[in-house]
């Protein structure tokens, strides 16, 4: 079935390959740092599996394909793109967010590329404002890290536009095909290859380099040639790949060579009316597990609005809990530990007794 879309394209040379290829970095913080990225297993009992079909190209969801014109701002395109769809989830609307608001204000700045997670704090902490205020399309690298045209107007509509939390996923094609095909959800990857493997329709594992790092977005699920794969949005121009998507087999997972999984929350914290009611007698701290006192303790920050509402609570301790306790704490002015010690249970048991 892809086939006839394969038999009129061709593969671009090494050049724009490696012109692009080098956007995604590897994340610099420190291994105690790292620990607070939210995990989806703090949200999400289970991943129900999919029933795995080959989907014609006529039945991809598809939005707009940018390009980053050989700049390093791969993360910044991935990340504003997400944030498109998930207004047009949202508003049945797809409005294009402006990349280089994210990649003016990265970490390394001036350094070249950035990591997800510091483009996904950005887009939760300042958003992006829309393409038309800040235009990023077909930049070099030096325009890219423009940012003179960033006014007060362009901040304000960037706040209307701001995600939620990121989720980091497991590494793992099942569980981004069980976001994605039931909710439509796009899935942030993160991606490492070699000269003349990428930039093609279906990319191909050649060899054992994995010099550069790339950053794109998940859209749909799908068996293609009998395998399991998905279809990525890219971000170099229609002209790349099958008109600027391709298909990630598993065979990229099998080799680990995707480094990132993740996608942006718009939960609102709303739904939780009557106030739970719950006294906490022990320390409860990150990288606590299915423990029921923690999940009471996330039942309380969302009802606080200071975790993001489900209709169930894991029992989970990790990033987003840390968050919300933190938040608590700074709120009701206890020392900021991230820990449920005693002078945190105590505010917490005279709020929730």
């Amino acid at each position: 079935m892809f086939e006839f879309f394969f038999k009129f394209l061709k593969n671009l040379s090494k050049k724009k390959e490696e012109a692009f290829g080098t956007g995604l970095i590897e994340d610099p913080r420190i291994t105690e740092e790292k620990e607070k990225d939210y995990k989806a297993e703090e949200l999400l009992a289970a991943f129900v599996p999919i029933t795995w079909v080959e989907k014609p190209e006529s039945e991809w969801r598809k939005f707009p394909i940018f390009n980053q014109d050989g700049s390093s701002s791969c993360v910044a395109q991935a990340t504003s793109k997400a944030l498109g769809i998930e207004n047009y989830l949202e508003e049945k609307k797809f409005v294009h967010f402006s990349a280089r608001d994210i990649y003016a204000r990265r970490s390394n700045f001036p350094g070249q590329g950035m990591w997800f997670q510091d483009g996904l704090n950005i887009a939760y902490n300042y958003g992006a404002t829309v393409e038309q205020l800040m235009p990023s399309q077909n930049m070099n690298e030096s325009l890219m890290n423009s940012a003179e045209d960033r006014t007060p107007l362009t901040e304000l509509v960037a706040k209307i536009g701001k995600g939620g939390n990121y989720i980091t996923l497991p590494i793992d094609i099942e569980a981004i095909a069980s976001l994605i095909e039931p909710s439509g959800k796009p899935v942030l990857i993160g991606v490492r290859f070699g000269p003349n493997e990428w930039n093609r329709p279906v990319p191909q594992i050649l060899g054992t380099d994995t010099r550069w790092g790339h950053a794109i977005c998940a859209t749909n699920a799908t068996l293609y040639q009998g395998k399991k794969s998905l279809v990525v949005e890219d971000s170099w121009g229609t002209e790349s790949g099958l008109q600027g998507r391709r298909i990630l087999t598993e065979d990229w997972f099998n080799a680990k060579r995707i480094v990132f999984a993740g996608y942006i929350t718009f939960l609102k914290n709303e739904g939780i009316e009557v106030k739970p009611k719950y006294q906490f007698l022990r320390d409860l701290k990150y990288g606590m597990v299915y423990d029921a006192d923690v999940k009471k303790l996330q039942e309380c920050l969302a009802y606080l609005k200071l975790f993001p509402t489900r209709d169930y609570f894991t029992g989970n301790f990790y990033g987003l809990t840390l968050k919300g306790v933190k938040a608590f704490q700074v709120l009701n002015d206890i020392p900021i530990t991230g820990i449920v010690e005693i002078q945190t249970r105590t505010k917490l048991n005279g709020i929730f007794q």
